[in-house]
């Protein structure tokens, strides 16, 4: 009886180097999430727990909490030899369905984001609410179509990958709702950055806004462009990296939007000329470009919020009441 050729030497250290990298990549990504999480948690303390609870506040929370604790039981599935293959072949399917349910989360947050910016445009809700669905729809049927990868003995790792046809509209389908989003948001901020003037107001908008739309775009079109592109092996190296960047950066955008929005983030009505200057410009990206979403986070569950308003006319600083620009109950 012939014997079982020789396995592919070449091959098989191509492999472990790839599946090695894959790891690595996936730790880094995770050491940035939990690295910015540290930086950020006193902005959190002041903009979220000690404000009132809502529903846009769930949100974050999801995103903020859920997201390391799903990607501490994916890291110990990559590297704890005890996953038999039994155990990885059914974890795949929580590992890429509890990946799609979270960025599904962020860009609820980032729909919000751009029905603010269309002062409530239904319209423009219902058109991205749609694409969320079909985004959600159509990842479960790839999802549907993946198992795990099938590796050697000596090696770990429950990864998931896929065949069909069906299976990369997992990344493709968050790819075109982000691109959506961020065209939306270029699109509506036009008459905004010819109206802002000096460069702050033009830096708080690319800061809180665009800029950060774009880094999420840019991660999945990088993940997808992978898939296509690369060896069998490498197709979901950057599947961690997008989704804890989207993380990363839906956080920062929900507590720069809250701090913009918060009633100590504008001068007093006895500062100097400069602060009264930089008043208004607050006011016109706090009611404009920033606000209408971190208004909202504020007063989810009250139609009235007050702000601090100058009055050109007389020179002094007034509070007047501002009717909440979104709101929405979740």
């Amino acid at each position: 009886m012939a014997s079982p050729p020789p396995p592919d030497l070449d091959a098989l250290i191509s492999g472990i180097n790839h599946l090695h990298a894959g790891k690595y990549f996936q730790l880094a990504a995770f050491v940035m999430l939990i690295y910015d999480h540290i930086l950020t948690f006193p902005q959190e303390l002041d903009r979220i727990w000690r404000q009132k609870i809502t529903g846009a506040s769930f949100l974050f929370l999801l995103n903020r909490y859920v997201t390391p604790l799903q990607f501490i039981i994916i890291l110990d599935a990559f590297h704890d030899p005890r996953w038999t293959k039994t155990a990885c072949d059914k974890f795949v399917v929580f590992e890429g369905a509890s990946t799609a349910a979270l960025i599904g989360v962020c860009e609820l947050i980032m729909i919000l984001r751009v029905y603010a910016l269309y002062g409530r445009s239904w319209k423009i809700l219902t058109f991205l609410m749609v694409l969320w669905a079909g985004q959600i729809a159509v990842s479960a049927a790839g999802l549907h179509t993946g198992f795990a990868v099938p590796l050697p003995p000596f090696l770990v790792g429950c990864i998931l990958t896929g065949s069909s046809p069906l299976f990369p509209s997992l990344w493709v389908a968050p790819l075109i709702l982000d691109s959506c989003i961020f065209v939306l948001t270029l699109w509506r901020t036009r008459r905004y950055i010819r109206e802002s003037g000096k460069s702050p107001t033009l830096h708080i908008f690319m800061r809180d806004g665009a800029l950060y739309f774009f880094i999420i775009f840019l991660a999945n079109l990088m993940n997808t462009v992978i898939f296509f592109a690369s060896p069998a092996d490498l197709k979901a190296i950057g599947a961690s990296f997008s989704q804890l960047i989207t993380a990363t950066m839906v956080s920062r955008l929900v507590l720069n939007l809250r701090s913009a929005s918060s009633p100590t983030s504008h001068p007093s009505a006895h500062g100097s000329s400069y602060n009264r200057r930089h008043a208004r410009e607050n006011s016109f990206v706090t009611h404009t470009i920033v606000g209408n979403l971190g208004a909202d986070f504020d007063t989810f569950d009250s139609d009235i919020s007050r702000i601090e308003r100058y009055d050109g006319n007389t020179g002094r600083f007034s509070m007047r009441p501002m009717r909440a620009e979104i709101p929405i109950a979740i």
